[in-house]
């Protein structure tokens, strides 16, 4: 509280509205909600679209162009909050939504945006679609003994000076279904009604980020407390989600602030080492998340 030149004392909502609203752009959406609730003027501040332009990610509006279904918004306020909630964009093989307490873009990749090694091939994969899955489709590993999964995903995308995570979603499961699969004329691999073979090796959860720093952690499928130092690896952070979903992180990364070309990251999942059959796991994708959603979540 000061005093003007006539010596009346002034408060924070004396102050003109449009200088309230170019205070709040200097804020977080977190602090402009709770800003708004002191009186009417910062509330008007606070609704202003000056003020919520600031909050939405830079590369909103590229991201709105590849919307599946447009949104129709009047305002930058709700078009903040309705992108809070995820979003489906090229052809639901991708969503994307911002962390509504800090405006960070966080994005979800489908199985099919991946390369899976002998993924177009029914003996070693299928395709389907489940009401659990949170994207289109999903992929199920029926028999494999080469097991690897890479990706890339480009940074300009992401909120810049972020520390990011990326991780693998999946699900050991045992399969309803009973799936009998010839690999050839001599070869018969019988039904396989839960997963198996993922006890030989671990996994191994690899990230390479822009600067060519490479990360790599390992974690047994089979038994998720079973040591993998003695294989030369870091346990695999991970966490379960929902409805026996879990995410293995392949690596952390932070998403350089300046420059238009921040770079691709590309991330891995394998297992070949073992030489053996495995199969029994579904795979949603990959989730690339602000470190401070996903910090203190692991097991």
């Amino acid at each position: 509280m000061e005093e003007n030149e006539k010596g009346v004392m002034m408060t924070m909502g004396d102050l003109p509205e449009s200088c309230i609203s170019h205070i709040l752009c200097f804020t977080t959406p977190r602090d402009v909600c709770r800003l708004s609730a002191a009186n009417q003027t910062f509330r008007s501040a606070g609704n202003s679209d000056s003020v919520w332009e600031k909050m939405l990610p830079n590369k909103y509006p590229y991201l709105l162009a590849r919307l599946d279904s447009p949104l129709e918004i009047s305002s930058k306020k709700k078009l903040y909050f309705a992108l809070c909630h995820p979003n489906w964009i090229d052809g639901r093989t991708k969503k994307f939504w911002i962390e509504q307490a800090t405006g960070k873009l966080c994005f979800m990749l489908s199985a099919r945006n991946l390369n899976i090694t002998w993924g177009d091939d029914d003996r070693y994969w299928h395709w389907i679609s489940k009401d659990e899955s949170r994207l289109k489709e999903m992929a199920e590993l029926v028999a494999v003994c080469w097991f690897e999964v890479t990706g890339s995903f480009d940074c300009k995308l992401l909120s810049p000076g972020t520390a990011y995570s990326v991780s693998f979603r999946l699900k050991v499961h045992e399969s309803p279904r009973g799936i009998i699969r010839f690999f050839s004329l001599r070869t018969f691999i019988p039904p396989m009604p839960r997963a198996y073979g993922w006890n030989r090796k671990p996994v191994k959860f690899s990230l390479t980020t822009p600067c060519g720093d490479h990360q790599i952690y390992a974690r047994y499928l089979s038994d998720m407390n079973r040591p993998v130092e003695t294989e030369g690896y870091q346990m695999a952070p991970f966490r379960h989600v929902e409805e026996g979903w879990m995410e293995f992180d392949a690596g952390r990364f932070v998403v350089e602030e300046k420059g238009d070309n921040p770079g691709n990251i590309e991330f891995c999942m394998r297992e070949w080492e073992g030489g053996n059959w495995k199969g029994g796991l579904l795979l949603e994708g990959v989730t690339i998340l602000p470190i401070s959603l996903v910090r203190g979540r692991e097991e």
